[in-house]
């Protein structure tokens, strides 16, 4: 298992990176998101991926993952990097981060953006918070993200056998089917507690999915207008990068900008018709006012 090392102030910053071995630079890239509801699994399946416990998980009543953070290792040729989030999707989640620091962690973290995000859920429970976990995911990296999404089921072993297409082909869940038709239909399982050459198998079939997904967009992860400035900053200083992320983020999030312009526009646009009305008619009506003044 490879990545490179990470300076001190940059780890403390933004997370920490696995590893002692910087990777070849031929090594090409894929960039995962664990994205969800709080307690549906998002750093056991991590720690599930990476072969090896990199993020804290275990059964508690409160949310155990408080910070964004990085783990990485090798498969198939490529460098795996995931991202693992705190409970950054919820109203509440949400306004706990009040000055977008976590948020803005996990673009720094994650820059120049992901491969696949991974839409994590426990089999069987896919509740009002995990809509409101998925509304959360738009809202933070745009409504077009779904489409680089994998929707991931933890409690694989509840299936008894049966593929998990099978699962939501039969679900009566129709917020979960609609999910998983926008995204791409791309769905996996796992089962967090399985070891060895089990959980090996398991975490190859969904980076394989997650590959095939970087491949159909010849490599490119997916990018917004924030992402770009994260990945300007990734040489800056670890606060000041921070620190401008999260003030593009309070800003209104990516594509603000853009929609901004477009609005501007829109109404520059109508503003420009009702003037071009406005003489239209004023020069419709002075040759009629010409006719009827009297001599």
């Amino acid at each position: 298992m490879g990545g490179r090392k990470m300076a001190r102030d940059e780890e403390n910053a933004y997370g920490r990176e696995d590893g002692d071995d910087a990777p070849p630079a031929r090594e090409p890239r894929l960039g995962l998101i664990l994205v969800g509801r709080t307690g549906a699994g998002k750093s056991a399946t991590g720690n599930s991926i990476l072969g090896h416990r990199s993020f804290p998980s275990r059964l508690a009543a409160a949310p155990v993952t408080r910070t964004c953070a990085l783990g990485s290792r090798r498969w198939a040729g490529w460098r795996v990097e995931v991202t693992d989030t705190p409970d950054l999707f919820s109203a509440e989640g949400r306004r706990a981060d009040r000055g977008c620091a976590e948020r803005g962690r996990c673009y720094l973290l994650s820059a120049p953006g992901p491969h696949a995000l991974l839409l994590v859920t426990q089999l069987g429970r896919f509740t009002a918070q995990d809509e409101q976990a998925v509304r959360g995911v738009r809202e933070l990296f745009g409504p077009g993200v779904l489409a680089r999404a994998v929707v991931v089921f933890t409690r694989r072993e509840d299936l008894a056998g049966a593929s998990p297409h099978d699962y939501v082909r039969a679900t009566d869940n129709r917020a979960l089917r609609a999910l998983v038709a926008e995204c791409g239909g791309r769905v996996c399982a796992l089962d967090n507690r399985a070891e060895g050459a089990e959980r090996e198998a398991q975490a190859g079939e969904l980076l394989a999915l997650a590959a095939r997904l970087a491949r159909e967009h010849a490599d490119a992860p997916f990018t917004n207008d924030v992402y770009r400035l994260a990945a300007e900053l990734r040489g800056a200083a670890p606060d000041g990068g921070l620190r401008r992320v999260c003030e593009r983020l309070a800003a209104g999030g990516p594509g603000r900008g853009r929609r901004g312009r477009g609005r501007w526009r829109r109404v520059l646009l109508l503003l420009g018709g009702a003037l071009l009305l406005g003489l239209l008619l004023c020069r419709l009506r002075s040759p009629a006012l010409q006719e009827i003044s009297p001599d």
